[in-house]
C-alpha cells in the first residue's frame, strides 16, 4: 500500500511540476509575442489568453499522464484511478468549450469594438454579439443532442449452448427474463459452435458532456484538416524560404531608394482605403467589404514586413547571421516532422497499423527513460498545434474568407492572440484523438482512448466521419496537405500564376474586384 501511495505522490508531484512550468512558458510566450501597444493595457484579455494557452498545454500533456498511469494500474485490479482519470478528461473538456464558445469570444468582440465609440455602445456590441454567438451555438448542440444523440454500440450477442439463435434479439431478451437457462461454462462460450452468437446493435442515449466532447471534436477536425493540412507544409517552406530571403547589408543610397519606394507604397494603400471606405458608406456590401478589408489587411502586414526587412538591411550590425542558419535547421527539422507524421497516419491508419514506425520509436524511447518518450510525443502533439496555426494564416492570406491574425515577435495584437487561442483551444481536442489513434500503442488502455474509441467513434450522425473503415477526416487532411505542397511546388517553379509583386499591381487587382 506505501508504494502505491508513493507511486501516486510522484505523479501528482510531476504534474504540479509540469502544470506550472507550462504556465510560465504561456507568461513568457505572451510577453515575448505581445506588440509594445499591448505591454501595459488590456490585462483581461492577456488573462484570459494564458488560460487558454495554459489549457491547451494541459490538454496536450494530459494524454502521457493518462497513458502511463493507466498502464501502472493495468496490472492492479484494486486500482480505480481509470474513473478518475476520464472524470478529468470530462472537466478539461467543459472548461475548453467553455473558453472557446464563451470567454474567448466575449474578449475577441469586445477588443473588436471601436475605442472611439462611448462605453456603453461598447458593451451592447460586445453583449449581443456574444449571445448571438452563444445562441446559434446552444441551438445546434441541443437540437443535434436530443435528436441524434445516441450510441449505435456493435456488440456480440453469446447465446446458452443449445440456444436457437435464429429468433430475434427482442424475443431473446423476453425469453431471458422470464426463463433463465443455466449459465454455460466459459469454455462452452468461447466455442462458436456449441455457444451460438450474433451481431447485434445496442442503442444508447449518450450524455451531454460526452456530445460536448464529441461536437468539440467534429468542428476542430474540420479546421485541424485545413489548417493543419496547409500548415504541415507552408512550416518547413516558410522557414526555408526565410533562409533564402535572408537580409543582405545595404548603403545609405540603396536605402533612400527603397525608403521612397515604400513610401509610394504607403501612399497607394492611404488613398485605397480611404477611397473604398467612402465607397462602402455609400453602398452598403458587407461580403465584398469584409473580403476587401481582409485583403487589404494582407498587404499592409506584407507592406510592414517589407519595410521592417529594409531598415533589418541598412543597419548591418542588428543582423544576427546566426538567425538565418537557425531557421535553415528549423525548416529540415519540420520537414521531417511533417513527413513523419504523414507517413505515420498513412502506416496506422490508412494500412491499419501494419508497420509501427513512431509508435516503435516512442515505445523504445520510453523503455530507455521515460521522459524521452514524454518529450519526443510532445513535440509531435505540439507541432500539429503550431501547424493548424501557420495552416490558418496561409488560409486567410489566400482565401481572404477569415482575417489574418500571424504571430509575430514583439508584434503581435490582442485581437490575433484570441482569435488564435481559440482555434487552438478547438483543434486541442481534434488533435488528442488523432495523437490517440495515430499512437495507439502508445495511448494504450488509456482513457481518452476508452472515450474516443468507444463513446464518439459509434455516435449516431458522427460514425461515419470518424469510422476507421473509411477514415474521412484522415483522407480530407491528405488531400488538402498535398494539394497545397503541389500548389507551392507548382507555384515556386511555374509561375503559373502572376501575383501582385508590388502595391499598384496590388490596387489595380482590388478595384477590378470590387467593379466586379
Amino acid at each position: 500500500v506505501t508504494a502505491k501511495m508513493v507511486d501516486l505522490g510522484v505523479y501528482i508531484v510531476v504534474a504540479v511540476i509540469v502544470g506550472v512550468m507550462a504556465l510560465v512558458g504561456c507568461a513568457v510566450f505572451i510577453i515575448k509575442f505581445q506588440h509594445p501597444d499591448d505591454s501595459l493595457t488590456a490585462w483581461l484579455p492577456k488573462f484570459i489568453v494564458l488560460i487558454g494557452l495554459f489549457l491547451t498545454c494541459c490538454i496536450v500533456l494530459l494524454l502521457p499522464f493518462d497513458a502511463s498511469l493507466s498502464q501502472a494500474c493495468s496490472s492492479d485490479p484494486t486500482c480505480t484511478l481509470g474513473s478518475g482519470l476520464a472524470q478529468t478528461w470530462y472537466a478539461a473538456f467543459i472548461m475548453v468549450a467553455i473558453m472557446a464558445f464563451g470567454v474567448v469570444p466575449l474578449a475577441y468582440f469586445w477588443y473588436e469594438t471601436d475605442e472611439d465609440d462611448g462605453m456603453a455602445s461598447r458593451i451592447c456590441s460586445t453583449i449581443c454579439s456574444t449571445v448571438v454567438f452563444m445562441i446559434v451555438f446552444l441551438t445546434f448542440l441541443f437540437g443535434l443532442y436530443y435528436g441524434i444523440g445516441y450510441v449505435d454500440l456493435p456488440v456480440e450477442v453469446v447465446f446458452p449452448p443449445g440456444f436457437n439463435s435464429s429468433v430475434t434479439q427482442t424475443s431473446y431478451l423476453k425469453t431471458w427474463s422470464t426463463t433463465k437457462p443455466p449459465l454455460p461454462s466459459w469454455s462452452d462460450v468461447t466455442n462458436s459452435k456449441i455457444a451460438p452468437r450474433v451481431s447485434a446493435t445496442q442503442t444508447i442515449q449518450t450524455s451531454l458532456v460526452i456530445y460536448v466532447l464529441a461536437l468539440l471534436s467534429f468542428v476542430g477536425w474540420f479546421l485541424l484538416c485545413m489548417f493543419a493540412g496547409m500548415g504541415l507544409i507552408a512550416v518547413p517552406m516558410d522557414l526555408i524560404v526565410a533562409w533564402i530571403n535572408r537580409p543582405v547589408p545595404i548603403d545609405l543610397k540603396k536605402f533612400a531608394e527603397k525608403k521612397i519606394e515604400l513610401k509610394k507604397k504607403c501612399e497607394e494603400l492611404l488613398n485605397l482605403g480611404k477611397e473604398q471606405r467612402e465607397n462602402f458608406r455609400k453602398k452598403k456590401n458587407r461580403y465584398k467589404e469584409r473580403r476587401f478589408t481582409n485583403k487589404y489587411k494582407k498587404f499592409v502586414l506584407d507592406l510592414e514586413d517589407e519595410v521592417e526587412l529594409v531598415n533589418l538591411c541598412y543597419k548591418k550590425n542588428e543582423i544576427n547571421p546566426l538567425v538565418p542558419w537557425i531557421q535553415l535547421i528549423g525548416g529540415a527539422f519540420s520537414a521531417v516532422l511533417t513527413f513523419s507524421w504523414l507517413l505515420q497516419i498513412l502506416l496506422q491508419i490508412f494500412l491499419k497499423g501494419k508497420f509501427a514506425y513512431l509508435n516503435v520509436i516512442l515505445a523504445s524511447l520510453t523503455n530507455v527513460f521515460p521522459l524521452f518518450g514524454i518529450v519526443t510525443y510532445g513535440i509531435f502533439a505540439f507541432y500539429i498545434l503550431i501547424t493548424v496555426i501557420s495552416g490558418s494564416i496561409k488560409f486567410a492570406g489566400r482565401f481572404f474568407l477569415i482575417s489574418m491574425h500571424p504571430m509575430k515577435l514583439n508584434g503581435t495584437m490582442m485581437n490575433s492572440f484570441l482569435f488564435n487561442t481559440g482555434i487552438l483551444l478547438i483543434c486541442s481536442v481534434s488533435t488528442m484523438q488523432l495523437c490517440t489513434t495515430a499512437f495507439a500503442q502508445f495511448a494504450n488502455n488509456s482513457a481518452i482512448s476508452q472515450i474516443f474509441i468507444v463513446q464518439i467513434q459509434y455516435l449516431r450522425g458522427f460514425s461515419y466521419f470518424y469510422s476507421m473503415k473509411v477514415p474521412i477526416f484522415y483522407v480530407i487532411l491528405y488531400i488538402v496537405a498535398l494539394g497545397f505542397f503541389l500548389l507551392s511546388i507548382l507555384k515556386c517553379l511555374l509561375c503559373t500564376k502572376k501575383q501582385a509583386t508590388d502595391v499598384n499591381d496590388a490596387v489595380a487587382q482590388l478595384r477590378k474586384e470590387l467593379r466586379d
